[in-house]
């Protein structure tokens, strides 16, 4: 990771598995990139945004979704969120497509996440995307994954195969 980009590590487990997995993650995506060999403590703000304490300059986000899970590290505040291509539910999505719902969804969530207000935030629709947001095609095969950065920057995905045998 560099001052230039960020990084969004995901994989795909057995429904169920997610939460964990995003905080497996999380902690391989500490140790390749800044080769922090355990987690540091985490803290949260009022709004629920987790953060490092110990290290003020490093930012990060995690998401997941049946299956899928997601982490994003950063030097400022990021977002990210994941959701399974699915039906979207009617009531929310209205005349647009699954796609189309769940790609608006996700940058919606990624901006709020991003800027700290909670998810809450989201009732009633939430906020207009940031226009730093950005989807990340293809990067979880049947998921839709944004990435909401606090700056133009670079995006490196990691797929992460088998965590289990890191």
């Amino acid at each position: 990771m560099t001052m230039e980009e960020l990084t969004v590590y995901g994989a795909i487990g057995a429904p169920g598995t997610e939460r964990t997995l995003a905080w497996e993650l999380l902690a391989l995506a500490l140790e390749r990139e800044l080769g922090l060999p355990q987690m540091p403590e985490i803290a949260r703000e009022p709004g629920g945004r987790p953060y490092f304490p110990a290290c003020p300059d490093l930012c990060f986000n995690i998401s997941h979704s049946r299956g899928g899970a997601v982490c994003a590290l950063d030097r400022l505040p990021v977002g990210v969120d994941v959701e399974l291509l699915r039906p979207a539910p009617r009531r929310l999505a209205g005349d647009l497509e699954d796609e189309a719902f769940f790609r608006l969804w996700t940058a919606r969530e990624a901006t709020v996440k991003r800027r700290g207000l909670g998810i809450g935030a989201l009732v009633g629709g939430g906020p207009e995307p940031d226009p730093l947001c950005r989807p990340l095609e293809g990067f979880l095969p049947g998921y839709v994954v944004t990435v909401c950065p606090s700056r133009e920057a670079r995006v490196r995905t990691v797929f992460i195969e088998n965590i289990a045998g890191r």
